[in-house]
């Protein structure tokens, strides 16, 4: 009987780690675009921790989270990348992360994939719902989501007739499989 356990506790085990994905840091990438005085300003996040468990034919025990560190910010411009640190806009100093914690992953009958998670920013959460574009082979998966925020819900940026509520965020996420 104790056999039977231990092997049954082997197989799940190595069912559940095989689906386990290491993030490839170099070709991982969460950029937003956002208007401002009538123009587009693009930028990004240098730094990024993103974890999965994915296993898109049975998405049950699946996972997607995302820890964002605010001091990575660019845009091009030193002194508009130390702004947005302030108090006004992602306030750094206390809040030092963004983080996105996955709830549940489905498929509908097309096969397209949604990662259901909750977003914090600033302290404030809030449920999203993010189509994904997946690419899988036996060793790499490539992950591309696209979706607008409004900054305004996460209390970034104040009141400003001239920067846009809506904020384009771009995220393409590669990893290869953990063994």
């Amino acid at each position: 009987m104790l056999k039977k356990i231990l092997v049954l506790l082997l197989l799940t085990t190595s069912t559940v780690s095989s689906q386990e994905w290491i993030q490839d840091k170099n070709k991982t990438s969460v950029l937003f675009q956002i208007r401002n005085f009538g123009i587009t300003v693009d930028g990004g996040f240098k730094t990024t921790d993103i974890k999965t468990n994915l296993d898109t034919k049975d998405l049950s025990n699946s996972y997607i989270n995302a820890t964002i560190f605010v001091n990575s910010i660019f845009t091009g411009i030193e002194a508009r990348d130390k702004h947005l640190l302030e108090t006004d806009y992602f306030d750094a100093l206390n809040h030092e992360k963004i983080i996105l914690k996955s709830s549940k992953l489905t498929k509908d009958t097309n096969g397209n994939i949604t990662l259901f998670a909750k977003l914090s920013v600033k302290g404030i959460i809030e449920e999203m719902e993010i189509p994904l574009e997946v690419f899988e082979d036996n060793s790499t998966l490539v992950l591309k989501a696209s979706m607008m925020v409004n900054r305004k819900n996460f209390s970034v940026g104040g009141r400003s007739i001239l920067l846009s509520n809506n904020v384009k965020i771009q995220v393409e996420y590669s990893a290869t499989k953990y063994n």
